[in-house]
């Protein structure tokens, strides 16, 4: 299943006791209620009955009564504002902006353990002009799908019935609602129904899962579970919001007849603006110099591994001193950088930029990438093969490469743009078939046998890019 942003997971929060060790049971009844408008936001009313264990029911109830010097009914309003805090907290986090939170204890019994949260919810739809419809994400599994599990399993049986009522704006047009689903494995059972009624679609799951069910037993409930979407058409065209991302690499590689090779590495961020802020902001705390000494010694470390004498080597971090891109530039001299390969030296790279896996079912940035190679070559260098040339185009979306040839040096750049809100498929169609590039030439016998390899410039172009990616991570922590 591709990841998804989905809010209801943060949503359907349960008490701690839900998943405690000591539980061997746990029954809950859950329903959904969300009534769009017509312009994305909606008023959402989320219903938690927990009905067993009835022990560990009274044991929550007494934590939350047993209150010193406070009336049962103080208690309990204590307990609704801490929930209704963890809910709207829980929201923002997830970067679901909400208002008119209202949170109640509606029944407090043994065998019957009821709670409703509702609130206005802005954009809880998401307008794609890419396929001009606005989508809502519904989790019938309940993030059992994509849930972390030990390889002991959970140590309760569990048993959840679920229901999703999703009431369209006026006049909307219904493009794709979960269908009727059903998927068992020894006695854990995983069963979706659904519904439409005028402009209200009805979903109902209900998930039965055996005391340490393992891995492999959720996987074959849920793997080949993927309808997760409400996804219609209104007049009404929503307004898109979206960073985008737009990076900028570049590697030049010159050899030397003697086998020395010159080599600079360049990655250059130039989108989303506010994030790179951040981490500018972050590397200042860090230092420049703890972060730059960092950087150098991830790239020496990756060489030193693949047996490469660095000769010299520096790194520096550019534009931190104002607003704008930020830039990482490490240059190196190598000895023992090239070696043959049966009589013909190779230089190999993925030329995707980006895999389409990691960006999840769909692409919420826009993204622009681009590489730059240039590979100068010695004078007494023969060229045996280069990457030829490729251009397509799905949907907006569009992958170049483009390989030119200036005597001995070889140039080569390629650029990926993604659209926001494109899909996985079309991703994947974009560029499935895009496969490893290839330079090749010669050298005349008595030269000193020079030569990129496949490892080594795919580790240094590589290197590059985990650095970037570590550095966004940063921002995070």
């Amino acid at each position: 299943m591709k990841k998804l942003g989905s809010i209801l997971i943060i949503l359907l929060l349960s008490l701690s006791f839900v998943h405690a060790e000591a539980v061997d049971y746990y029954k809950e009844e859950f329903t959904l209620k969300i009534k769009m408008l017509q312009n994305g936001d909606a008023q959402i009313t989320v219903i938690t009955s927990i009905l067993g264990p009835q022990d560990r029911i009274n044991e929550e109830i007494a934590s939350i009564l047993n209150q010193t010097n406070m009336s049962k009914e103080e208690a309990i309003a204590k307990f609704e504002k801490e929930q209704l805090d963890n809910y709207i907290a829980s929201l923002a986090n997830a970067g679901i902006r909400t208002k008119n939170q209202t949170f109640e204890l509606v029944s407090i019994k043994e065998d019957n353990f009821t709670v409703v949260f509702t609130a206005y919810a802005e954009n809880f739809a998401k307008y794609y002009s890419y396929d001009d419809y606005w989508e809502i994400i519904v989790d019938p599994t309940r993030g059992y799908a994509t849930m972390p599990i030990p390889d002991t399993g959970l140590p309760q049986k569990i048993e959840l019935h679920n229901m999703f009522i999703i009431e369209l704006p006026e006049g909307a047009e219904l493009v794709e609602y979960p269908q009727a689903y059903t998927q068992e494995f020894n006695q854990s059972k995983f069963y979706v129904r659904s519904k439409v009624e005028g402009n209200k679609i009805i979903v109902a799951s209900d998930l039965y899962l055996e005391e340490n069910l393992s891995p492999s037993g959720f996987r074959a409930l849920f793997a080949n579970y993927n309808a997760f979407y409400i996804r219609y058409k209104t007049p009404y065209k929503g307004e898109e919001t979206y960073q985008p991302v737009k990076t900028e690499q570049y590697i030049r590689a010159e050899i030397k007849e003697d086998g020395t090779t010159n080599l600079l590495v360049r990655e250059t961020y130039l989108e989303p603006k506010d994030q790179i802020e951040l981490m500018k902001q972050q590397i200042n705390l860090l230092g420049v110099q703890n972060v730059t000494n960092m950087i150098l010694q991830n790239y020496l470390q990756g060489m030193i591994m693949q047996g490469i004498q660095v000769e010299d080597a520096n790194a520096t971090i550019l534009g931190m001193e104002k607003e704008g891109p930020l830039t990482i530039e490490a240059n190196y001299v190598l000895k023992n950088f090239t070696k043959m390969i049966n009589g013909t030296y190779e230089y190999s790279f993925d030329p995707t930029l980006l895999n389409p896996s990691q960006l999840g079912y769909r692409a919420q940035n826009e993204i622009n990438q681009s590489l730059k190679i240039e590979f100068i070559l010695p004078p007494t260098a023969t060229i045996v093969e280069v990457p030829k040339n490729m251009s397509k185009e799905i949907n907006g979306n569009k992958y170049t490469l483009i390989t030119t040839i200036e005597k001995n040096k070889i140039v080569i750049t390629a650029n990926v743009f993604v659209r926001y809100g494109a899909p996985f498929e079309d991703i994947q169609a974009l560029l499935g078939n895009v496969t490893r590039a290839y330079i090749r030439y010669t050298m005349p016998e008595n030269s000193g046998g020079i030569n990129l390899t496949t490892t080594q410039i795919a580790g240094i172009a590589g290197a590059l890019v985990l650095i970037g990616i570590a550095l966004f991570i940063l921002k995070k922590k």
